[in-house]
């Protein structure tokens, strides 16, 4: 309603306390009535009475469904009904709310929307007309409201009366003086009651003509009159007699078939409305398609199974909101039979690729949480991993966890090859969200088991091919623990699967966050892709990209461990006293001793005069070493060659201390010096007693006495027995 004839109902949205249902509360406040005389006041809350009472008694999918009836206070009028979207005034641009500008600016009606709500209103008529016996009287844009779900309903019966008789006498028109607000809205009043006070059913035919045409003009005062002045009126209506109707010429043409009978001056040339519906302007697919889902729950299975098939295509030519609240609603009542879920789930899928998130998420996703965990029909899980890049678009990430991740494993589950193949190509398109431990515990587990039981070559492949995906979103020790170390229990030796393995492979040794250790490189990778590269099947062009990996790997090993060793030797040399001296010498620095002592080895040096072989010598390069004297703590000197105050003994990869540099050293000493295997960093020999106790140092004997070198040298096993080691006695006197 219109102020007059206006929008004086305020609608807020609100839910009913016992069923938590939503509901529209209207409200009239009476103080915008304060202008008027007392007794216009009283006319005028009769009218609202009679009203809201009669729409309160009328039960019809196509009036307005009321939930609470009126209730009145001093101030206002109230009642509740099925929630409510906004009057066709409103969407065709007048007086629109400032809280709901935004909504109502963008609201477009669809050509098929527009069609299927006059029919509605055809239908709803019909039902007025012939069950309630009533002439509605009102028909404007005003009375035209639009629910939630897109529908059009009948609302304003302020004005209706009964239609038991042929006419019905009009004598309110007669009185000027009367408050303009006393009755309907004279643009859509036909000509019959304001010239000669007699309306029938039919009259209700040329109101609803006039508001086809100013719904497609978007006015809602077609004559741009300021008021309800009822002699320009009786003017215009009489001049219909004689000639068209003047809106004719304003609307599209498409549309002057369809309005211009009904807008006839003559009652009786005004055609039924059933008849009207048949007129070619109303032959669109989408409305037929619209008016066969109203007419679902008369068809069985097989004719719905048959629509819904064909369904799709109408979809995509509908707007997204058309599909929401006319379509889906139809489509999800389906979910309650698992055997019709295959039919309908492609049509819904298809209506979320016109939505955005929230609309998804508000009218489509809280329907398939209630199916998710079906296995039964297969096609139901086959539909959904079809569809699941557009529902991970869609959908939020706590959703994503508690309804997707589960199904997705109950798919992984699954007997049917397909649908598990569906499923791994999927998976690394959301690994992001999945958390480590469900990563660790429930994902890679059920994949690696897939790959072990399937026979299918192809769907080893794709598991592996889903396995390399997965490696980025994996912490380097799970990737060691979990995949690297599965890998070799694949059974199959096939060429695709060998390629996908070094795919894998690839992957980790590649990956900056990744990356395959040394060690285990050497002990677990290599000694697996050597025998893959001699495998039968193999191409030449496969089986060069697993020697350039296999290449790459050594090469890395290689230039990593020279790294290793270089940065030792810088270490060592780094290290040694000021006092180094690098000028050859034949012998080694007397009294340099070792007490060997819970696998701690302690060098200690007491500066002597030089022993100088007279047997020729070959120049090695041995440095002399001069220790201050001052020096209260004696230096440690380890295996590798650098001074230290620790050394373990026990380790591998150790240098000997120095030995004389005179290859024809006296006595049985020579015997116990081996030659260098080259796992030292300089030229010092090495000594090895046996092959269990690694790499061990010789001991150096005493050189104190000359005169009994050969006596004094005796054989040494390496382990500190000789009798001319010095003391501990020995060194604390050296050192005091």
């Amino acid at each position: 309603m219109k102020n007059p004839h206006g929008c004086v109902w305020k609608i807020y949205n609100g839910v009913k306390k016992s069923t938590r249902e939503e509901a529209s509360i209207f409200l009239l406040e009476k103080k915008q009535f304060e202008l008027y005389a007392k007794d216009e006041k009283e006319v005028i809350f009769n009218i609202i009475r009679k009203g809201i009472f009669q729409i309160t008694k009328l039960r019809h999918p196509l009036v307005l469904t009321v939930q609470t009836p009126l209730e009145e206070s001093r101030e206002s009028f109230a009642f509740a009904t099925e929630p409510i979207f906004a009057s066709m005034a409103n969407i065709i641009g007048e007086s629109i709310p400032n809280s709901v500008v935004s909504e109502l600016m963008n609201y477009k009606l669809h050509d098929a929307e527009l069609k299927f709500g006059i029919l509605q209103l055809f239908e709803g008529l019909n039902f007025i007309h012939n069950e309630a016996k009533l002439i509605h009287r009102n028909i404007s844009p005003h009375s035209i409201l639009l629910n939630t779900n897109g529908a059009w309903k009948l609302f304003g019966f302020d004005y209706s009366v009964s239609s038991s008789e042929n006419e019905f006498e009009c004598d309110f028109y007669e009185n000027r003086n009367t408050n303009i607000l006393s009755f309907p809205d004279l643009n859509f009043v036909a000509p019959e009651c304001i010239l000669n006070n007699k309306c029938t059913s039919r009259s209700d035919y040329y109101s609803i003509g006039m508001l086809i045409c100013v719904i497609y003009l978007k006015t809602c005062n077609p004559y741009k009159s300021r008021n309800n002045d009822i002699s320009d009126f009786k003017i215009r209506a009489a001049n219909l007699s004689t000639s068209k109707h003047p809106i004719l010429e304003k609307v599209p043409p498409i549309v002057q078939g369809v309005v211009e009978p009904l807008l006839s001056f003559n009652p009786e040339q005004r055609p039924d409305l059933r008849q009207v519906a048949k007129d070619p302007f109303f032959d669109d697919i989408g409305v037929k398609s619209l008016n066969y889902l109203d007419t679902l729950f008369q068809r069985d299975n097989q004719e719905k199974a048959k629509f819904y098939k064909g369904l799709q295509q109408i979809i995509n030519k509908l707007p997204a909101r058309m599909n929401i609240n006319r379509i889906l609603p139809y489509l999800t009542k389906e979910f309650v039979s698992p055997t019709m879920i295959p039919f309908v789930l492609p049509n819904v899928f298809s209506i979320a690729k016109l939505c955005n998130q929230a609309e998804f998420e508000k009218h489509i996703f809280v329907h398939l949480k209630s199916i998710m965990s079906l296995q039964e029909p297969v096609q139901i899980l086959l539909i959904f991993m079809q569809n699941m890049e557009l529902m991970l678009k869609l959908t939020s990430p706590n959703d994503v966890k508690m309804y997707v991740l589960p199904m997705m494993y109950k798919a992984l589950e699954s007997n049917s090859s397909q649908i598990q193949e569906l499923c791994l190509e999927i998976i690394p398109s959301f690994a992001y969200l999945v958390d480590f431990q469900s990563m660790k515990n429930s994902l890679l587990p059920r994949i690696k088991h897939i790959c072990n039981s399937n026979g299918s070559t192809s769907m080893r492949v794709n598991c592996l091919l889903c396995i390399g995906k997965l490696l980025p979103h994996l912490d380097k020790w799970v990737c060691l623990d979990e995949i690297l170390l599965f890998l070799p229990t694949v059974s199959s030796r096939e060429p695709a699967v060998i390629m996908a393995l070094i795919g894998i492979f690839k992957v980790a040794a590649n990956h900056e966050l990744l990356g395959i250790p040394k060690e285990f490189c050497v002990r677990k990778v290599l000694p697996f892709l050597w025998p893959l590269s001699i495998e039968n099947g193999l191409t030449l062009q496969q089986y060069n990209t697993i020697m350039a990996f296999i290449k790459d790997l050594e090469k890395r090993i290689e230039t990593e461990h020279k790294a290793t060793l270089q940065q030792l030797d810088t270490e060592d040399t780094s290290a040694l006293p000021v006092a180094f001296d690098q000028r050859q010498v034949d012998v080694v620095p007397t009294n340099l001793t070792i007490n060997n002592r819970d696998s701690k080895s302690v060098a200690s040096v007491r500066p002597q005069t030089s022993l100088t072989s007279t047997t020729t010598t070959q120049p090695l390069g041995y440095p002399s070493l001069h220790p201050t004297p001052k020096q209260t703590s004696p230096p440690i000197m380890d295996m590798f060659g650098s001074w230290s105050m620790n050394d373990t003994s026990n380790q591998a990869q150790q240098r000997p201390l120095l030995v004389s540099a005179n290859n024809n050293f006296p006595g049985s000493l020579s015997a116990n010096y081996l030659n260098n295997n080259g796992f030292g960093s300089s030229s010092m020999p090495l000594a090895i007693e046996n092959a269990s106790n690694k790499f061990q140092r010789p001991l150096l004997a005493n050189l104190t006495n000359p005169d009994k070198l050969n006596t004094n040298y005796k054989p040494n096993n390496g382990n500190g027995s000789s009798n001319s080691i010095l003391t501990k006695e020995d060194i604390l006197e050296f050192l005091k």
